[in-house]
């Protein structure tokens, strides 16, 4: 069990990271829950139309996913690194990125709402697309707000402060409560505006989180800090940001537009919009079940980034598979929870309790119980991967899973062979099976280090040119014991890699192919015998 991680020092650290974000991670996903929940109180069609309003609306926020992704795994390599220039760096760049994405995602959700939620509704119904659409409009017009605020909190996630993104979660959910009752019901003053209200009130406390957002990052004590550097877009560093995350926003990309082709599925069955209003409970129900998995993922995502940022190998399979383990466990328990309370859960979104959405809702939630460990799987490694910029088999293996197995096979058993919508939960099953198959498989093969040696600068300005078997000693015998010293510090730039550390310091450059070392210095007592200190030149 240790050779896997399960040592105390590593299951405390996976813990200690993870708790915060099981928390912001849940007051984040209520922010969308409150608004089913209180279009529940309208009626099951506005409920639906919430449920349409979300898929539309995931499609183009994936977008997002790509600047957090790859903001997280770079935050986490420069801070394993310790360089705090490099880490705030990243800081501005991210969020100017965030921006520019932000901006140009409401011009396309404000073109492409009406059309999508015109195809998604096959149910016959037009009133819950109608209701749908100022929704969604009013949504995209607070993008940017939503894209920085997710950025931000990424960065810090990613150097391994989880804690201020739960207090900014906390903030944008009692906001996000307290502007929503107010608008949608029209309390005192305010007007009743329905559904739509739910969505001003989103915007209204995004808008809140994402100022709040800002000035944390602009205070000099926070783990991430946007420094004292230029604002001007560095492209070098949009690309490192965006060659990282895009497989992500591709893969979630992937996901959504598949969602949005099972809802389709759905509402031809005979359930129609009512099952459409079972999978929007179902769906917001299990984003809350595996917010533990998705904690466990950001975890390993930060240790395994910081440990390759110090290339230090080990810790990095130990954070990984602590992570994982201690995920499956939670997760089984989130499991046995969902299917005994599955039937209440539903009723506390329904009110009305309309037997279609209770029978539909229920069978979902009890069905996809059953997945909630292997889940933990595909979160877990994928997290991992994503610590070493490794993010294109979660990628594969998403569009696998779910254009190649749910999609034929929910329109198989659903439509085809008339299982209905059992048929559509079934499909989620096989296919998320798949999907932590894949993952395991590249998590299992360990080639994500060398992944994450390629991706970084330290490659591209000098090892690329180095022989492969002097790269190896430099590697082990200087880097990975220069930076086992928690007070040791790398700095990567044109001329060379420099380390420093109290009492010693050195820097290596390439000269006609070698690594060659100016100016050496011992490494200290704790460091003696770990390498040859004589071997300034790396042949």
């Amino acid at each position: 069990m240790r050779r896997l991680g399960l040592d105390g020092a590593t299951v405390r650290a996976v813990w200690r990271l993870a708790l915060p974000v099981i928390g912001a991670n849940l007051l984040t996903t209520l922010v969308n829950v409150v608004d089913v929940f209180f279009a529940g109180r309208l009626g099951p069609t506005e409920v639906a139309a919430v449920g349409l309003a979300t898929s539309v609306r995931l499609l183009l926020l994936v977008v997002v996913m790509a600047v957090s992704s790859g903001a997280m795994a770079l935050a986490a390599q420069a801070r394993g690194s310790r360089d705090p220039d490099a880490l705030a760096t990243v800081a501005r760049q991210t969020v100017l990125v965030a921006v520019a994405l932000g901006l140009a995602l409401t011009l396309a959700g404000w073109w492409l709402s009406a059309p999508l939620l015109g195809f998604l509704d096959a149910s016959g119904d037009p009133r819950a697309a109608a209701i749908a659409v100022p929704y969604l409009l009013v949504l995209f017009s607070g993008t940017v707000f939503t894209a920085v605020q997710i950025a931000g909190a990424s960065l810090l996630q990613g150097a391994g402060d989880t804690l201020r993104p739960l207090l900014l979660s906390a903030l944008a959910t009692a906001a996000n409560v307290l502007f929503t009752y107010l608008l949608v019901f029209g309390v005192g003053p305010f007007p009743a505006l329905g559904v739509t209200g739910a969505a001003v009130g989103t915007v209204a406390a995004r808008g809140l989180v994402m100022v709040a957002t800002l000035w944390l990052l602009a205070r000099p004590t926070t783990a991430v800090t946007f420094g004292q550097g230029s604002w001007w877009p560095s492209w070098s560093t949009w690309r490192d940001v965006l060659a990282i995350g895009w497989p992500s926003g591709l893969q979630s990309l992937a996901y959504s537009a598949a969602g949005l082709l099972v809802m389709r599925i759905v509402t031809s069955t005979p359930s129609g919009s009512l099952g459409a209003a079972a999978l929007a409970i179902g769906l917001q129900v299990e984003s809350l079940a595996f917010m533990p998995g998705l904690a466990f993922s950001v975890a390993a995502t930060s240790l395994v980034g910081r440990a390759l940022g110090a290339w230090q190998l080990r810790a990095a399979w130990r954070a990984g598979y602590a992570a994982l383990a201690v995920g499956v466990a939670v997760m089984s328990l989130v499991a046995t929870v969902l299917f005994v309370a599955a039937e209440p859960l539903v009723r506390a979104f329904d009110p009305s309790a309309h037997p279609v959405v209770l029978r539909d809702g229920v069978s979902y939630l009890r069905i996809n119980a059953l997945a909630q460990p292997v889940l933990a799987v595909f979160f877990v490694l994928s997290g991992g991967l994503r610590g070493a910029g490794d993010t294109r088999p979660p990628l594969i293996g998403t569009i696998v899973g779910r254009w190649l197995v749910v999609l034929p096979l929910a329109w198989w058993w659903a439509l085809g062979l008339e299982w209905g919508v059992i048929g559509v939960w079934w499909a989620f099953v096989v296919g998320l099976t798949v999907q932590a198959a894949f993952v395991s498989v590249r998590w299992w093969s360990g080639v994500w280090p060398q992944v994450a040696l390629r991706r970084s600068r330290l490659w591209r300005e000098h090892l690329a040119r180095v022989d492969e078997a002097a790269r190896e000693v430099f590697l082990r015998d200087v880097r990975a014991v220069i930076m086992a010293r928690s007070d040791a510090v790398e700095r990567v730039s044109a001329e060379g890699v420099s380390y420093t550390w109290p009492g010693g310091a050195e820097r290596w450059r390439v000269v006609a192919g070698s690594l060659v070392r100016d100016a050496p210095r011992a490494l200290g007592s704790d460091a003696d015998g770990a390498r040859r200190a004589s071997d300034d030149v790396l042949p």
